[in-house]
């Protein structure tokens, strides 16, 4: 479920969470989690808007198909792999990851990827902002460097 934090004195975030968990009983868990814009303080931008209508729309499109072939194979269902997914934007196209491939690709302990988009453009930027430490120039080469200019 999504709510808008102020659609309601009365009905807060924490009432309904306790709501479904009662309803839900041994059928379902209910949880509730801020959204990391609220979390940070800030007001969501107008991107910020347009990307989470844009990931919902996607996610309804995804569960939608997924339970219509889940309903075709009749009473013996299976669901395939592709089913525990993660949605992410990659470039400006919004892709679905199987939950198998992101555990490959992830640094599951430190809750990032293996390896970083810019990983490569990090010389590059310590070398155009020639900090000593980064290049290996001692203090003494340095000094004649700047000296013969």
């Amino acid at each position: 479920m999504r709510r808008n934090e102020a659609s309601s004195n009365i009905y807060s975030t924490s009432v309904l969470t306790k709501m479904f968990e009662e309803e839900g009983g041994d059928l379902f868990d209910a949880r509730s989690a801020s959204l990391g814009h609220t979390l940070q303080g800030g007001v969501p931008s107008p991107m910020d808007r347009a990307r989470a209508v844009r990931l919902s729309l996607k996610c309804m499109v995804f569960l939608e198909t997924h339970h219509q072939a889940l309903l075709r194979q009749g009473q013996r269902r299976s669901a395939s792999p592709e089913t525990a997914s993660v949605i992410t934007i990659r470039s400006s196209s919004v892709e679905w990851i199987p939950v198998q491939v992101m555990r490959d690709h992830a640094d599951m302990q430190n809750r990032r990827g293996k390896e970083a988009w810019w990983s490569g453009v990090k010389e590059l930027a310590e070398n155009l902002g020639a900090k000593k430490q980064f290049l290996g120039i001692g203090k003494g080469e340095l000094r004649e460097l700047n000296l013969g200019q």
